[in-house]
């Protein structure tokens, strides 16, 4: 059933206040029903550890979220000695990706950067080229999910790189091996795919394990890292600082937050026309009594418009800081 403006206001632009005799759990599941997806959710005070999640165990696609984890496990073989930050590392043709890349649009006159700078486009402008880098040199998708299982973090993983995602979720089979991956050759095969064949892996990369996270996980996540309990204070710091300065998607999680206030946080989206496989939004608020608060909220499967979708989550959002704001 779909909300009305009206009702959002009331549920969450006013927050506690405006539906003072529903509970924040009553108040997320009223907010879910606007959108005919499958909406999970999850807030973890980072100083009373209290906590409430909504779906919070379900799994749900990552899409650029992964980014986030991903940024994590490069700092970590940098406090390692593996890496330095300073280190150049070259972007190979089979990392170019067009689109969401600003990297794609200096190439190939520039084709060296500091793996800092790789790590910061990846994170705060979910440049797709930057992602493909990382993911070749932090040793693949068996690097990164031994990493999070290192840290205890069990319902996060990632099995692929973005681009093998988008091959498998528009059902291209039989497809070369990574090293002679290009973007035309990439594309070009997709559009070879029959359309039949590409809805129906569209719609089955919503049943698919790979590279999917709970928003229980998430927020797990994202409080030892402000914590401090898996970087070195200088890597933490760093990944904080990146974070606070993403772009994408102000109107998630920030959409309805006062103006002025701080969140650190990574967005992600799949889809196609008419239909969204992912939307996503996890990162910490930093609450005006001091406090800080991570909430982590995925959407999957909706065929409502952007503008529906990221209310939802903003709403969600919105309704977890009036909780919590003191």
């Amino acid at each position: 059933m779909r909300l009305t403006r009206r009702e959002y206001l009331l549920l969450c632009g006013g927050g506690i206040a405006a539906a003072a005799a529903r509970d924040l759990a009553h108040q997320w599941h009223e907010i879910a029903r606007g959108t005919d997806g499958v909406v999970g959710a999850a807030a973890l005070h980072l100083g009373s550890g209290a906590r409430l999640s909504m779906n919070g165990g379900d799994r749900f696609p990552l899409a650029s979220v992964c980014k986030l984890p991903m940024a994590m496990h490069m700092l970590a073989l940098v406090d390692e000695g593996k890496l330095e930050i300073e280190e150049s590392i070259e972007v190979l043709p089979r990392d170019v990706w067009s689109g969401v890349s600003e990297i794609e649009q200096h190439w190939p006159a520039r084709r060296s950067y500091p793996l800092r700078e790789l790590i910061e486009l990846a994170v705060s402008k979910s440049d797709n080229t930057a992602e493909e880098t990382l993911y070749r040199i932090g040793g693949r998708g068996m690097a990164f999910t031994t990493r999070l299982r290192q840290w205890k973090i069990d319902g996060l993983r990632i099995d692929r790189s973005e681009r093998q995602c988008e091959l498998d979720r528009n059902g291209v089979q039989n497809y070369p091996a990574a090293s002679q991956w290009t973007d035309a050759r990439v594309r070009g095969l997709i559009a070879k795919t029959p359309e039949s064949v590409r809805q129906a892996a569209i719609r089955n990369s919503l049943a698919d394990s790979r590279d999917t996270g709970t928003p229980d996980a998430t927020v797990l996540l994202l409080a030892r890292l402000f914590r401090g309990e898996l970087l070195s204070t200088a890597s933490t710091t760093r990944l904080i600082a990146i974070l606070q300065g993403t772009t994408t998607f102000p109107t998630r999680i920030k959409g309805m937050l006062p103006p002025g206030t701080v969140v650190a946080h990574k967005t992600g989206s799949i889809g196609v026309t008419g239909f969204a496989i992912a939307t996503n939004d996890s990162g910490v608020i930093f609450l005006p009594n001091g406090g800080l608060l991570a909430v982590s909220v995925y959407v999957k499967g909706s065929t409502r418009s952007d503008a529906e979708r990221d209310q939802v989550i903003a709403c969600i959002a919105r309704a977890a800081f009036d909780r919590w704001r003191g």
